[in-house]
């Protein structure tokens, strides 16, 4: 029986781990170095496709520290499986070590082994891999022809086809639009690359990895090594943005090598291999088709998705059946249809990345509704007023099958419009063209995520309360940077009305944790923190039984406030958690609960972001000026943590938008392979940014939490698109792929006066 009747109150507590990760004190994988440790660096393929005729090591084995070299035929490693939900494609799969068909350059051929970094570096250099080329793919549109076959077991490119609804052969309606748009390839460029310390003893393995699913890498090594006596552990993390979730061929090499030579093995992945073979994201073309009345109503839409996965597709192939899944973003659309393809390539894999999939859908709509409107010779913020769904019609039901939970979109439109101060900058924009200035547009990208994974998918959670009164929390949900230490504490601190510092928070270890889920699809808060307040709740009765017991009261006449059971009325006599909890293990009884939580459904935030923008007609430069954010991810535990998030999601956005792609050549070589080439968001970067919360509590978990942390990579591209395109759109320009980089824009507005010029 439950003695409790209240609901979690939010508040920004200061972050428990900043003064150890400010001050240096954090410890990553790149700190810890066991005795006898060694160092592997690995030897990758030059080449973007070909047949390996020559593997020539011994410069390599004779280099200097060099300890062993090790190659697919010496260790003799399953490939990793191609089946991912909802892919199962026979044929794919990819080997930890090439044999003989390598697919992408960089992809790993063999290792070196050596006693310092240095070491393993330069004897991997002194390797010779010598291939015959086969054809290139690098445009996914190649692909689909099957006229050169990358994987030939599986007799396709073709990763998976998925359609929802049936186009309509007529269309006859006032505004008839089609817009065609560019999700390019990006690098999640985490502050600390991939690192990974395999630690052998007697037959057992620890892997140290910066990770975000530590558990299910533990069941996908336990197959890969037939090895059942693995444990991972996840010390701090220096970000991972969905590239860490996933299972690298690097991890299973080190690990069979350290079982192999019974040392410590330590992989620290470099810069450049990082943007050279970690995983992208993004790489989806679309083809948006949208038709109506000219009062603005949308009546029908078609959209057509063609996803690049890279060379072997695992993960990054249940992203373009995300996008699919919110295509129809926030909009009630009558008729409705998406049709998907997917492909591999000769470029290095896509993996899910900070968004993973909901930004390609949001960009593609805004985009669209934007021409839409345009055509429509409308306001695009009076088309989306037209065409929301409205409150009424929640929870609803998409044509893809999502079903939306819980908000007010066109509330989140109307804040976002205030905020901007549309009418104003519509006024400054007007005078800015009289007087012949650099224009300034405004640009709107309203969207919606599927947070939380799976419907069916869930957390573990366990809640102890220790012999000293200290509450021990367990989750499955582990960090990379989103200040999990402090957002678990305080869910169970409220509960038992503690300081934060008396919640001992357990996390990536596979061995004090004993499932999980991970840290993917924004659902830590909504899903593992609401499996923490469950179970301390179960233990908060648990307590309060004992306390009444012990004070000879009834349960419904004790308080729990500040760590101390009370009876009601009697503020001066009452028991501690501390001495609940050694009564508690004087009659040998556990204070604890324990439960893998599934709320069993997902939730639905959502968000209207608006950008103010200049942008400079003799350069093609583009400066945000101003961006406002208006976000619902229903309750809010940690306003601070989240205003964190939000903001460093905007900043990917705004990368997206003006700076970041990952760009090959036509022989598949990487030509942004530094961070000289491959430009990502600085301090300067980011514009007067104002944030702003809609709350409207999701009515699946009990704290009523939905997703956060991925907003701004999602509605921030499409506002600051659509706001350049407003701003030149007197000037003739009415169409640019991201990034809106100065000599694009320059030469946009070069061709669009050469079209008007006699």
């Amino acid at each position: 029986m439950q003695h409790h009747n209240f609901q979690y109150q939010p508040w920004s507590a200061q972050r428990l781990e900043d003064r150890r990760l400010v001050t240096g004190a954090g410890r990553y994988v790149g700190d810890i170095a066991p005795a006898g440790m060694v160092h592997a660096a690995f030897v990758r393929s030059p080449v973007a496709h070909g047949l390996i005729t020559e593997l020539d090591l011994d410069d390599a084995r004779h280099s200097p520290g060099v300890l062993n070299v090790f190659t697919a035929d010496d260790l003799d490693l399953r490939d990793i499986p191609s089946e991912t939900a909802p892919v199962a494609v026979q044929g794919m799969s990819r080997p930890p070590l090439v044999r003989d068909r390598v697919r992408f350059v960089g992809e790993t051929v063999a290792v070196v082994i050596a006693e310092t970094p240095e070491q393993a570096a330069d004897g991997a250099g002194l390797a010779w891999v010598d291939a015959d080329a086969l054809p290139v793919i690098v445009d996914p549109h190649d692909a689909l022809s099957d006229k050169t076959v990358i994987h030939p077991e599986a007799g396709t490119n073709v990763v998976g086809r998925w359609n929802w609804g049936t186009p309509a052969e007529k269309w006859d309606f006032e505004v008839d639009v089609t817009v065609s748009v560019r999700n390019q390839r990006l690098g999640p460029v985490p502050i600390e690359p991939l690192a990974a310390l395999a630690v052998p003893e007697e037959g057992s393995l620890r892997l140290i990895v910066g990770c975000q699913a530590p558990h299910t890498l533990k069941r996908q090594l336990v197959h890969q090594l037939a090895n059942e006596a693995i444990e991972v552990i996840v010390p701090d993390v220096g970000g991972g943005f969905g590239m860490k979730a996933r299972l690298f061929p690097e991890y299973v090499v080190i690990a069979a090598v350290a079982l192999r030579m019974g040392r410590p093995v330590r992989w620290l992945q470099t810069r450049r291999e990082n943007l050279l073979a970690g995983s992208h994201g993004r790489d989806m073309h679309h083809r948006v088709r949208l038709a109506g009345d000219a009062s603005g109503r949308i009546h029908r839409a078609h959209i057509d998705i063609l996803a690049s996965v890279g060379a072997y597709h695992h993960t990054g192939a249940m992203i373009p059946t995300l996008t699919s899944f919110v295509s129809q973003e926030v909009y009630d659309i009558p008729d409705f249809t998406v049709e998907t393809v997917a492909v591999v390539n000769n470029l290095a894999p896509t993996a899910p990345y900070r968004g993973a999939g909901r930004p390609e859908a949001a960009y593609a709509m805004e985009r669209a509704v934007d021409v839409f409107a345009r055509r429509a010779e409308l306001d695009p913020v009076e088309v989306r007023r037209r065409n929301l769904i409205q409150p009424a019609q929640l929870p609803y039901r998409t044509a893809t099958g999502a079903l939306y939970d819980s908000g007010d979109y066109p509330a989140a439109l109307e804040r976002a419009v205030a905020l901007i101060e549309l009418e104003s900058v519509r006024r400054e924009q007007a005078s800015r063209l009289e007087r012949g200035q650099n224009p300034i547009g405004v640009g709107f990208g309203a969207f919606i995520e599927r947070a939380g994974g799976p419907a069916d998918s869930g957390e573990y959670g366990r809640v102890e309360l220790g012999p000293e009164g200290t509450v021990v929390v367990r989750t499955g949900s582990t960090a990379n940077g989103q200040g999990h230490q402090t957002t678990f504490a305080q869910v169970a601190a409220q509960v038992f009305d503690i300081p934060l510092d008396r919640v001992r928070f357990i996390a990536g270890d596979t061995s004090q944790v004993s499932n999980g889920w991970g840290s993917v699809a924004s659902r830590s808060a909504q899903i593992g923190a609401s499996g923490i307040w469950r179970n301390a709740l179960r233990v908060r009765d648990q307590a309060t039984e004992l306390a009444a017991e012990m004070m000879e009261a009834a349960p419904e006449d004790l308080v729990l406030t500040d760590g101390m059971f009370r009876i009601v009325g009697v503020p001066n006599i009452g028991v501690t958690l501390a001495d609940v909890a050694h009564h508690a293990a004087e009659q040998g009884q556990e204070l604890a609960a324990e439960e893998f939580y599934s709320p069993g459904a997902q939730t639905f935030p959502y968000g209207v972001y608006a950008a103010v923008v200049e942008v400079d007609l003799g350069t093609g430069e583009v400066h945000p000026l101003r961006i406002v954010a208006v976000d619902d991810c229903g309750n809010v535990l940690n306003p601070m943590i989240v205003e964190g998030q939000t903001r460093g999601s905007l900043a990917q956005g705004l990368g997206q938008a003006l700076k970041e792609v990952i760009t090959y050549d036509e022989e598949g070589q990487l030509l942004t392979a530094t961070l000289m080439d491959y430009a990502i968001p600085r301090a300067l970067d980011i514009p007067e940014t104002v944030l702003d919360h809609i709350i409207s509590p999701a009515p699946s978990n009990p704290l009523g939490v939905k997703g956060a942390g991925e907003a701004g990579c999602i509605g921030g591209p499409p506002a600051i698109v659509n706001a350049v395109l407003d701003a030149l759109a007197p000037y003739g320009v009415t169409d640019l792929d991201m990034p809106l980089r100065p000599p694009q824009i320059w030469e946009a507005i070069r061709q669009a006066r050469e079209k008007v010029t006699p």
